[in-house]
This record gives structure tokens, C-alpha cells and sequence, in this order.
């Protein structure tokens, strides 16, 4: 007579191990998809959680991107249409005037006068000499507005623009922002600190740095070494070829 099969001790066969899961080919994937795919593998394998940002509209975009060309542009080859002398950022002269019209964005939501209020326009069309900019207040303003937003390098990253072309008031060349077309995304910023923290504890065997472990999911970071705004976060994808 032929010996039993095999079984557990509680007499149920064992179960068939579970195949391994494929590694991630990037290929043809989308950003999305690869960015996900990074992130559960994050997950899986360190334990650890990977956020990004989703839900971008172009007036967010503009707003910023307006906000960092008034506060600092630290873009290399890109300036304002209007600019004082000696100067990137835009001119206060033109920010400031009560009579141009903003695309997209409202100007109340950056000018502030001296005494921190909104300014007022006159029945002329002109700021109210009581309530008019103040250049001081509205930088401070515009500055903390920035770190509010949350924008990188406490508030000093390059955001770029949320139009095409960009428009009033700032008027810039810079290309509408590859975060409303889904060809960037930003990475939680804690989450990629913890994570190069994690991989440099790795034996030297299976040792990996980020941006190879990014490399494998098809993704990389751009602006990683920027001479004036470095985003360890911002992560686009390779080409596929």
C-alpha cells in the first residue's frame, strides 16, 4: 500500500508557497504608476510611509510661482517681464499698481499695507493714500504666505508657472509646471529623509542609494543638485528608451 501524502499535524496538506512577485518594469508605465509603485515597495520592504502631493490646480501654480518670482526668483535664465534695476524679481513699481489687471490670482491676496491690511482702491482707480502698498509688509507677507503654502527649502523653492504663457504680474518665460500635466510629483520630504536614513543602515551587499533605488522604478531627481533651490523631493521619469 502507497505511504499517505504528507500532511500538517492537523492533517491538512501544506500550502504551496506563494511565487514570488515580479520586479516592477517600469516601462510604459506612467509617472503615477511608477511613483505608486515606489511608494509600496517603500512600504513593503522598510516599513516605512511614503507620502506625495496630488490635486495641483493652475491657479495654486500661479499663486506660488508668482509668490517666489516677487520674494526671490532663484531660477537661472528666467526673469519677470518687469524687473528694477539690478534686480530678477518682479518690480515693485508694476506689482504694486492698482490699476493692473492679474490673471488668475488676486492681488489682495499678496499686497498689505503698512499696517498689514488689504489695500483699497479709490473711486479714480488709484490705492487710497491711507491704504495703499506697502513694498516692506507686502515681502513679509508674501515670505510667510510661501512657508504657509508649503513650499520647499522653508519656502524658498522654485515654483513653476501655473499658465502658459505665464502671465500678469509676473510675465515670466518659465514653462507651465510639469506637476499639472503629471510629469513631476513631489515626494514627502520626511519620508525621504527616513528613507536614505534606512537604506545607508543596509549591509554594503544590498546597499542602494535613493536615486538608484528610484532608478528602478523608472524615476529620478532633476533638481536634486540646483545650484539655488535643491528639491531632494521632486522626482520625474526616465525615459523609457
Amino acid at each position: 500500500m502507497a505511504d499517505p501524502s504528507p500532511t500538517t499535524a492537523a492533517g491538512a496538506a501544506p500550502a504551496a508557497a506563494e511565487p514570488a512577485k515580479p520586479a516592477f518594469d517600469p516601462k510604459g508605465k506612467t509617472l503615477a504608476q511608477r511613483v505608486d509603485a515606489f511608494i509600496e515597495d517603500v512600504k513593503t520592504q522598510h516599513k516605512l510611509v511614503m507620502t506625495k502631493d496630488d490635486g495641483r490646480t493652475a491657479e495654486w501654480q500661479q499663486k506660488y510661482h508668482v509668490a517666489h518670482m516677487f520674494a526671490f526668483n532663484y531660477y537661472e535664465s528666467t526673469t519677470p517681464k518687469k524687473t528694477d534695476k539690478g534686480s530678477r524679481t518682479i518690480a515693485w513699481d508694476h506689482f504694486s499698481d492698482a490699476k493692473l489687471v492679474w490673471s488668475t490670482i488676486s492681488k489682495d491676496d499678496f499686497l498689505r499695507t503698512k499696517a498689514g491690511g488689504v489695500p483699497k482702491v479709490g473711486p479714480d482707480g488709484a490705492w487710497l493714500k491711507t491704504d495703499e502698498p506697502d513694498k516692506d509688509k507686502t515681502l513679509a507677507h508674501v515670505k510667510q504666505m510661501l512657508k504657509d503654502g508649503g513650499i520647499g527649502s522653508l519656502g524658498e523653492a522654485m515654483v513653476s508657472s501655473g499658465l502658459t504663457p505665464c502671465a500678469e504680474p509676473c510675465g515670466c518665460g518659465a514653462g507651465r509646471s510639469n506637476h499639472l500635466s503629471d510629469a513631476a510629483a513631489d515626494l514627502g520630504r520626511s519620508g525621504i529623509t527616513e528613507l536614505e536614513t534606512a537604506l545607508g543602515k543596509l549591509p554594503k551587499e544590498t546597499n542602494k542609494t535613493l536615486d538608484e533605488y528610484l532608478k528602478t522604478f523608472g524615476l529620478h531627481r532633476p533638481l536634486k543638485d540646483h545650484k539655488k533651490s535643491p528639491e531632494a523631493w521632486h522626482v520625474e521619469a526616465l525615459s523609457d528608451t
